[in-house]
């Protein structure tokens, strides 16, 4: 990252500045709005994971339930100690392939994996290192990251979309409504503006639900509640050291550092906040240490979430502090599995079209950072990313005898998409591609 010892200049009209808390009405609206945006990602997220995991509906409940109680942890420790900047914070997505990826190694295995990657990654907060990892994260890295996250969820979005029990045994029935959820949502974006705009994902899930059960694609289920409040097993799991899972989960806390850094330089640089390497730096320590008590529970780590900088735009307001009350609220669901109960009722198709709806963000982000200052991306910067996405979309998509053929040390790296199209694309643009700025770019052979 930049050395930032300078006063920048905020790049809009800011109403309530960083360190000062709005008035109460105010505070209350904003983080309110903070809370619609994570709450839909959060639930559809660990729903996914649940049901990867073959999670019964009450386990699937204490899973989102150990995953909010992380994220309201490191986002209030984020606030007051690390970043301390208007940045939401939830379980990265990144993480979630990496589990995806090497979920037949074990719950155990893959807990004692995020917890390595975790506890690396936490040191290289507080050694100053990651501050000056920013380097590796070129435009075209950055940009592979976001498309392989997304391209790497497209076998789990199939299944969910494609769901066996949709369509009174029409599987066609599911993705169709599905596609048509998405279609409705992203109008909905495009067209509400403010809180509305913020809460579409979480009616969406709601409303969808309950559209999808009332036309008959699948029989009404029974809801059975559940208790009032409480706490779930958090150490649900033991740990294990696979040689093979600990080299792809540092490869993704790898992709979640640059994650980490690029929201971190986008949002102070929004506002004018001085001192970004210090951010930069606690930043991502917080985010370790988030991923480590995440691994010990069997969650999913943390992040700061690209969305703010665009929370801070529509808002104006800059204040970190409104987060503070929405981590309290999200602390509060995390301990109300009645509630939460209710979210596992989605039916498998309209959690694919929420995810569906978020992985297109995400393919929005990367094309937006190729894109960046009206200028159309080298051959290299092309080749890079062409190269790390197509040979992600492969090897997600890799025959299963073909995976059960490797050998299980190298299995969760070399079956895993999103590791492999990572270390091509920094392969390329650092090795193979690597060229000075004053050099004319290659001319492409087609």
């Amino acid at each position: 990252m930049p050395n930032s010892d300078c006063q920048p200049q905020p790049a809009l009209e800011i109403l309530h500045p960083l360190d000062r808390w709005p008035p109460p009405g105010v505070t209350v609206v904003l983080a309110i709005q903070w809370l619609v945006i994570l709450v839909p990602g959060v639930l559809v997220l660990g729903e996914v994971v649940g049901l990867a995991w073959g999670l019964d509906a009450a386990a699937r409940v204490e899973y989102m339930q150990r995953l909010l109680l992380v994220s309201a942890a490191a986002q209030a420790a984020q606030v007051l100690w690390g970043h301390r900047l208007p940045g939401q914070v939830g379980p990265s997505a990144v993480l979630i392939v990496g589990t995806l990826a090497t979920i037949s190694s074990g719950p155990a295995s893959v807990a004692g994996a995020m917890a390595v990657g975790a506890g690396l990654t936490a040191l290289a907060g507080f050694s100053g290192l990651a501050a000056r990892l920013g380097r590796l994260y070129t435009p075209p890295v950055l940009a592979s990251t976001l498309l392989l996250v997304a391209m790497s969820l497209t076998p789990t979005m199939r299944d969910l979309l494609y769901s066996p029990a949709a369509g009174g045994g029409s599987v066609s029935g599911g993705f169709l409504f599905g596609l048509g959820l998405v279609l409705v949502m992203l109008l909905a974006q495009y067209r509400l503006k403010g809180l509305w705009s913020s809460a579409v994902l979480l009616l969406g899930m709601a409303v969808g639900s309950l559209v999808y059960y009332a036309i008959g694609l699948e029989p009404w289920p029974a809801w059975r509640g559940g208790t009032l409040t409480g706490l779930p097993a958090l150490f649900p799991t033991g740990l294990e050291f696979n040689p093979g899972v600990i080299a792809a989960f540092v490869l993704c806390y790898l992709a979640l550092i640059s994650n980490e850094l690029a929201t971190i330089e986008s949002t102070g640089r929004l506002i004018g906040a001085t001192g970004m390497d210090g951010r930069a730096n606690r930043a991502v320590a917080v985010a370790g240490l988030g991923g480590v008590a995440a691994g010990l529970m069997g969650s999913l780590g943390p992040v700061t979430y690209s969305v703010s900088p665009a929370v801070v735009i529509s808002t104006r307001s800059a204040s970190r502090y409104t987060l503070l009350p929405m981590a309290g609220a999200v602390a509060a669901l995390a301990l109300w599995p009645g509630g939460l109960s209710l979210f596992s009722l989605a039916p498998a198709p309209v959690v694919g079209a929420v995810l569906v709806t978020l992985m297109a963000q995400s393919v929005y982000a990367a094309l937006h950072l190729l894109l960046s200052g009206g200028k159309m991306p080298t051959w290299a910067s092309g080749a890079t990313v062409g190269v790390a996405l197509t040979a992600g979309v492969i090897v997600s998509f890799i025959p299963e005898e073909a995976r059960q053929a490797l050998h299980p040390v190298i299995r969760p790296i070399l079956a895993n998409g999103f590791v492999v199209g990572l270390v091509l694309a920094l392969l390329l643009e650092h090795v193979l591609l690597r060229r000075k700025r004053e050099d004319p770019a290659p001319v492409p052979r087609l």
